[in-house]
């Protein structure tokens, strides 16, 4: 089978219009997928925070830190040796010393340390609940984005699904924060609003690259930054350092390593159908994360659904099936 360079895709315009559906049906099913393995990530990495020693790391940002750290180091890890068995870690390399190569470093410090670091502190700050339903307004932000800056468009069907889709994630995934102290919610509302904002940011720069580079090879040029900064820069300035080392060397680092593995496919999964619908329909296919994540956390402590979890299910599902439907509109040859 040929390998396809970073810079031989084909133009999206080239495609005819049973192809684009056909592209679109792949691209939904591989979104869809992608939310349930970052909602077992979710759940594992929540699992993880509760164990020493992240538990009783003491610092407020330290334990957080840590752990999303760990996850973006091992995750760069998985990606790595599937590159590397398939032959392709060429590609990844090709692709650093090429414009959309360093659009992708952009977006793996955006996506990366940014966001992955304010998710997991608005979880530790205002509780899981809050932090969820706020973080799951990116695809709102995203789509608005993949049209200013894409040239993403979406017909009213295609908006009408974006916005219910986000509702019913919110409807969802939201608890009143009881028990949480005003200036830490406050604190964490904030982190999770700018780990939504990183998200949007970095769907849309990937989207945009893909047009021309293999999703594996952007995805492994994104987990290695992201590992590298963390490692080289978060860590130390943040004191976490210390409680990442403690926990390599404790049975937690088990559970890290496999939410790392749940997070790289999430990944893999999420920049392919970037790649195959575009930011404004692939990111509130992701986003039923929300979903998947209390689902799985319901199996985990045997809670009965509530309400808002059966009405806001019955929303997104509303809202992805009228993103699905909606024809794609994405311009010919953009980027």
């Amino acid at each position: 089978m040929k390998v396809m360079s970073p810079m031989s895709r084909e133009p999206r315009g080239l495609d005819d219009p049973q192809a684009a559906s056909r592209r679109a049906r792949v691209g939904m099913l591989v979104a869809l997928l992608s939310g349930a393995l970052w909602g077992a990530s979710a759940v594992i990495l929540g699992e993880a925070l509760t164990r020493r020693p992240l538990v009783v790391a003491g610092a407020l940002f330290a334990a957080p830190l840590a752990a999303a750290a760990l996850h973006d180091t091992f995750a760069f890890v998985w990606v790595s040796t599937v590159n590397a068995a398939a032959g392709r870690l060429h590609e990844a390399a090709a692709a650093l010393r090429t414009r959309d190569g360093h659009v992708v470093c952009l977006a793996a410090l955006i996506g990366g340390p940014l966001a992955m670091s304010t998710y997991l502190l608005a979880i530790a700050f205002a509780g899981a609940p809050s932090a969820v339903a706020i973080s799951a307004i990116y695809p709102a932000l995203g789509a608005l984005l993949g049209y200013l800056v894409l040239g993403d468009r979406l017909g009213n069907r295609g908006w009408a699904g974006v916005a219910l889709a986000v509702a019913g994630a919110t409807l969802a995934s939201y608890a009143p924060p009881a028990g949480v102290s005003s200036p830490h919610y406050l604190l964490g509302a904030l982190c999770a609003v700018a780990s939504a904002m990183g998200w949007a940011v970095e769907g849309v720069l990937v989207a945009r690259s893909l047009l021309r580079m293999p999703a594996l090879a952007a995805l492994n040029i994104r987990e290695g930054v992201s590992a590298l900064v963390f490692l080289a820069i978060i860590l130390p300035l943040f004191g976490a350092a210390a409680v990442a080392a403690r926990t390599m060397a404790s049975p937690t680092i088990a559970i890290l390593v496999v939410a790392s593995l749940c997070g790289a496919g999430a990944y893999l999964l999420y920049y392919h159908s970037l790649d195959l619908l575009g930011p404004a329909r692939a990111m509130p296919a992701n986003s039923t994360y929300v979903l998947w994540t209390i689902a799985l956390s319901l199996l985990v402590t045997g809670e009965s659904p509530g309400w808002r979890l059966v009405l806001g299910g019955i929303v997104v599902v509303a809202g992805i099936t009228l993103v699905a439907a909606d024809s794609p509109q994405r311009p010919s040859g953009s980027g």
